[in-house]
């Protein structure tokens, strides 16, 4: 396996682990409200729609819209800026956040006080999409698990090497995003709701990656374009 590959690999593992710490975070600071998807914030809004909105069904709302303007942006930038360009500007994102969250005030609505990590985990959801060949998400783990559990499963079923190569693919991601749920929830404990800055580590290895990365794509592809000369 290429040297570009394994550090892809490394970097999308690195960032779930990030997402994992950020997830947590935003349950353990923010009484159990998941800042990193939008379903039960959507459900939520469902109910409240029927029911009659209040300040709290405002408060979601504007939540799911910046949620969105994380996703759209995405596609703005991703016609401005290269791929890894754009995983670079998401990873300053969430060391931003990651910095800024630790000084809201502790009275602030819980709702109002994930905005921030609602717009950069979106960001980083379109922005980080898998490695080795797999679609996987960097921010929740749902798909991760079932595709982890259909892998091993057709494994023993059938014997088929690449249904195992997916369960194992997705077992190091489950592994990577819960352990930085709890990297999250000793940090917490230890910081209150400055326990983000810790987080702010993982951005730097993760931005490492990135650009280590990088460099091995433009070593191979120089590589490969060399190897094209010789031959003619």
């Amino acid at each position: 396996m290429s040297d570009q590959r394994i550090l892809e690999r490394r970097l999308h593992l690195n960032m779930t682990l990030l997402g994992g710490f950020m997830g947590g975070y935003a349950v353990l600071s923010h009484d159990d409200f998941f800042g990193s998807a939008q379903t039960t914030n959507m459900i939520a809004l469902t109910i409240g729609a029927v029911s009659g909105p209040g300040s709290e069904w405002i408060a979601r709302f504007v939540g799911l819209l910046i949620y969105i303007a994380g996703l759209a942006s995405t596609v703005f930038i991703s016609h401005k800026l290269k791929p890894e360009q754009q995983k670079k500007f998401s990873i300053v994102l969430d060391a931003m956040v990651l910095f800024f969250v630790g000084f809201l005030p502790k009275n602030l609505d819980i709702i109002v006080a994930t905005y921030p990590i609602f717009f950069a985990t979106a960001f980083q959801w379109c922005s980080f999409k898998g490695a080795d060949g797999f679609v996987s998400s960097s921010i929740f783990s749902t798909n991760n698990l079932r595709q982890c559990v259909t892998g091993f499963t057709e494994y023993f079923y059938s014997h088929d090497t690449e249904a195992l190569r997916r369960g194992i693919y997705f077992g190091k991601v489950l592994i990577s995003f819960y352990f930085g749920v709890v990297l999250a929830s000793f940090s917490c404990n230890s910081l209150g709701l400055k326990g983000s800055w810790p987080g702010i580590l993982f951005t730097v290895t993760a931005f490492m990656l990135c650009y280590s990365h990088e460099n091995a794509y433009e070593q191979e592809k120089n590589l490969f374009r060399q190897l094209q000369i010789n031959k003619t």
